[in-house]
């Protein structure tokens, strides 16, 4: 998803190659993910029995390992998500927010439950507009929750069109950003995956807000980084593995 005003106007840039990093994580403070690599082959979620790795995309359950193996991030405010009920489980990285901060995030299914806002002008809503606000625009104690969506380019548009109640939140903004998604997408790298957009809210709420700046939600990429690298792994350590042509465009895949 896009979450700031020049996304209005997308093109299909290609990185130019100077602009291109082999590690975009190294600057975050990444808790390790040893325990990711050391998983070979599925296990059943405790809740629901199917075979998954890593996390269970239904129940948002950690699998294959123990939880506390597992980064918990507490989130200075609460956030919800509202996914696009065609968006595929599997191609979700909201869900990373939900399992690595689980007493602050929240999903919901769009359209079918949509909770009620009792007060939904102290909501922000994170999509660009022309009324949307960056943070340091926007007072402190003027808001006590945040609203991202989930889904693609058009299913987001949909979603902040169709649903009353976004229209009477608050929009916020973040600056621009340039997106390490693996997955090819038909507009230009500024529009970030939906964990990525997440993660760089909090880090702009950190420094907008909080004193100290201490990197402290930098684990929301834990997985997102683990992905990202094993993606890349994949394909540049298996040079017979076919990809599409349009990876090779926009620089998703470093061979």
């Amino acid at each position: 998803m896009c979450t700031h005003l020049d996304c209005e106007n997308t093109n299909n840039k290609k990185r130019p190659l100077d602009q291109v990093d082999q590690d975009p994580f190294s600057d975050l403070d990444i808790a390790n993910d040893q325990v990711l690599k050391d998983v070979n082959e599925r296990s059943a979620c405790s809740e629901c029995k199917k075979s998954v790795k890593y996390f269970c995309y239904k129940c948002h359950k950690v699998v294959g390992m123990e939880r506390s193996e597992i980064p918990t991030i507490e989130l200075p405010v609460k956030l919800d998500v509202f996914k696009h009920k065609k968006e595929i489980d599997g191609k979700s990285t909201a869900i990373h927010a939900r399992i690595l901060a689980p007493e602050h995030t929240t999903i919901y299914t769009w359209p079918d439950n949509i909770p009620d806002y009792e007060n939904p002008e102290r909501t922000l809503l994170l999509f660009p507009g022309p009324d949307a606000k960056t943070l340091k625009d926007i007072p402190r104690d003027s808001f006590d929750r945040i609203v991202v969506i989930d889904g693609t380019w058009i299913q987001a548009n949909k979603i902040a069109r169709d649903t009353p109640i976004l229209r009477k939140m608050q929009r916020v903004t973040i600056q621009p950003q340039k997106t390490h998604f693996w997955r090819f997408q038909q507009v230009d790298d500024q529009h970030l995956a939906t964990i990525e957009a997440i993660y760089y809210f909090y880090k702009e709420y950190e420094q907008t807000y909080q004193k100290e700046k201490s990197g402290s939600y930098d684990n929301l990429m834990f997985y997102y980084k683990f992905f990202y690298h094993l993606v890349q792994s994949n394909y540049t350590s298996k040079k017979a593995i076919k990809f599409t042509e349009r990876h090779k465009q926009k620089d998703y895949i470093k061979y």
